[in-house]
């Protein structure tokens, strides 16, 4: 006698899980991608180093030891920061970092300029370059 053959339903992993999964394996992948671009950040910083007042899209291109001078964090590139310019403050995005002097700095673009600052400010290579010191503390 035969005993038909039964099988086991597959087993389905909850949706819940699945995103967590998911979002784990993406978070992992993405530090594995950040580490892989450190690594190759300092391999070029050896071989050619950023010059001062120099724009760079991460702070990994730019040499170790360099002091920020401010209490709060150094705000991601795309981030919005208040810039006290001769006690004005000014709404602008970072669009990236640089260093001078052993400090590191952040390449800024401010939309409107204060009127007495506006020729100065649009004819200044370095117009855009503010420091840790120069961000307004946040309330």
């Amino acid at each position: 006698m035969n005993a038909p053959a039964t099988f086991r339903p597959a087993r389905r992993i909850p949706d819940a899980r699945l995103a967590r999964l998911r979002a784990a394996n993406a978070a992992k992948r993405q530090a594995r991608e950040d580490a892989w671009q450190a690594r190759q950040d300092a391999a070029a910083q050896l071989t050619n180093p950023v010059p001062e007042f120099e724009a760079a899209p991460r702070l990994t291109m730019l040499p170790g030891g360099l002091h920020w001078s401010a209490q709060q964090p150094v705000p991601a590139v795309g981030a919005t920061v208040t810039v006290n310019r001769d006690g004005h403050p000014e709404r602008a995005e970072v669009k990236g970092y640089t260093h001078a002097a052993g400090f590191l700095g952040l390449v800024t673009e401010t939309t409107n300029y204060a009127k007495s600052a506006s020729r100065r400010m649009r004819s200044s290579p370095r117009a855009g370059v503010v420091f840790g010191s120069q961000l307004a503390l946040a309330a």
